[in-house]
Order: structure tokens, then sequence, then C-alpha cells
């Protein structure tokens, strides 16, 4: 019997669609992406199945990530940290959204500096780092779980376009 998603379930997902979209991988290649166990890779994909988001289907993904993520993986802030921007602060909403308050994944990888998020998964930040896609796809789901009805639907637009759902 399968459980409920859990982050790091969403965070596979997220990773197999951004950085190993159109290209065969393997279980150890998402391991060796995200920085986690092959074995827990290998229980995210059984919740995935389980939970019919594997198929090629990025409307599930897209319904789940609008409409349910802030409210399953709700934000939880911390204070000022050096860190990997996210939410507004990534570069893909930088630009359209003008706010005083960055927003960090705490990482001592990171060359920003902003309020803390912490990320769906610890594996995150340091993924992010290697892998742009990954880090834009993050951030829009950071975007979706924090903001307001203005990122929210920016965070939306550009999620359709990079699920090619537009």
């Amino acid at each position: 019997m399968m459980d409920m998603l859990r982050p790091l379930d969403l965070t596979v997902l997220a990773f197999l669609r951004s950085v190993l979209r159109d290209r065969p991988w393997t279980q150890m290649d998402v391991a060796a992406g995200l920085g986690v166990s092959q074995s827990s890779v290998h229980r995210a994909l059984q919740q995935l199945e389980a939970s019919r988001l594997l198929g090629d289907d990025d409307r599930r993904l897209r319904d789940l990530l609008v409409h349910a993520v802030a409210h399953v993986y709700p934000p939880q802030l911390g204070p000022p940290a050096r860190g990997v921007p996210t939410s507004h602060s990534h570069p893909t909403l930088a630009g359209t959204i003008r706010s005083s308050d960055a927003i960090v994944w705490p990482h001592d990888g990171g060359d920003s500096m902003g309020v803390a998020l912490d990320p769906l998964h610890p594996c995150v930040p340091a993924a992010a780092l290697r892998a742009p896609a990954f880090h834009e796809l993050m951030a829009l789901i950071d975007a979706l779980r924090l903001g307001r009805a203005r990122e929210r639907a920016l965070a939306t637009q550009r999620l359709d376009d990079m699920l090619e759902l537009s």
C-alpha cells in the first residue's frame, strides 16, 4: 500500500520533467542528479506511478502544482540567509516581479541574500545549482506555494510554457 505523496516524490517528478524530459534515464541518473539514494528514488517512482503522475500527462502535474501544492506543502519562511534564489527571486520571475524581499533556499553554495524558505526537500538547493532547468521549475513551484495572485498567475503561465501546455 502506498502512502501520500511526499516532498521527495514531487522533487523527483520535477527533476524528470525538467532535466530528463526528452531522453532515456535510469533511477541511478535521477539519484545522482538529486544527490539522494537510489532506493529513495525507487520508492518515489513507485508512489508517482500509484498516484498516476509518472505518465506523459503533464496536466496532472500542472493541476497538482497550481491547485494543491500551497496547501499540501505550505511554505516555511525563516530568518535572512545566504542561499539560492527561488520563487519570485529566480531570474524567470525576477524580471517581471519587483520585490524588496528576496527569497532563498539556505545553502552555503548560494550567492544571494534573502528571507530563507525551506525547500520542498533538502536536496533541492544543491541539485538546482547543478541543473538550471530543475532550478527554474522548483522556483516556479515555490512561487505557487508562496506567491500572491500575480506571482501565482505568472508562475502558472511559465509552468504551462515549460510543460508545453500552452
